[in-house]
């Protein structure tokens, strides 16, 4: 048995129709949403190319690369950067063909304030084409 929650829970729909920036500027609207308690949560997947998957536990050097250089970006707080994730070359049109698994990051990270902390965890690229490294903000 659940226990009862104080909070309602609510879920988006992500239109893919939009580009990444409207993600992301929704996000920014709903950040006030923090201040009043409301934990913010985008799944997804940083690196997710199921054409290229291989069934084992293995990366593609594509993959690593694009992992890392979302984890310095976030580090650094260059979200136009990720917002604009297709200028970043071949690594990132390998790792993310379809955004859908890759927009969540965006309303997470347009939720952050200048002095949240960030961490990750379950960072690890595997399948070849695959990445659930999760952020933590604040």
């Amino acid at each position: 048995m659940f226990p009862k929650a104080d909070v309602p829970v609510i879920q988006l729909s992500l239109d893919r129709r939009k580009e990444p920036a409207f993600h992301y500027e929704l996000g920014r609207e709903l950040r006030g949403l923090r201040k009043k308690g409301v934990l913010i949560i985008g799944s997804g997947n940083m690196v997710h190319n199921l054409r290229e998957m291989a069934w084992e536990d293995t990366a593609y050097d594509w993959a690593l690369e694009f992992d890392a250089r979302m984890k310095e970006l976030i580090l650094s707080g260059d979200h136009k950067a990720i917002i604009h994730y297709s200028k970043l070359g071949r690594s990132a049109r390998l790792a993310v063909p379809t955004a859908e698994h890759y927009l969540p990051l965006l309303y997470v990270l347009a939720a952050q304030d200048k002095e949240d902390s960030v961490g990750f965890f379950a960072d690890k690229v595997t399948l070849g084409s695959m990445s659930m490294r999760s952020v933590r903000i604040g």
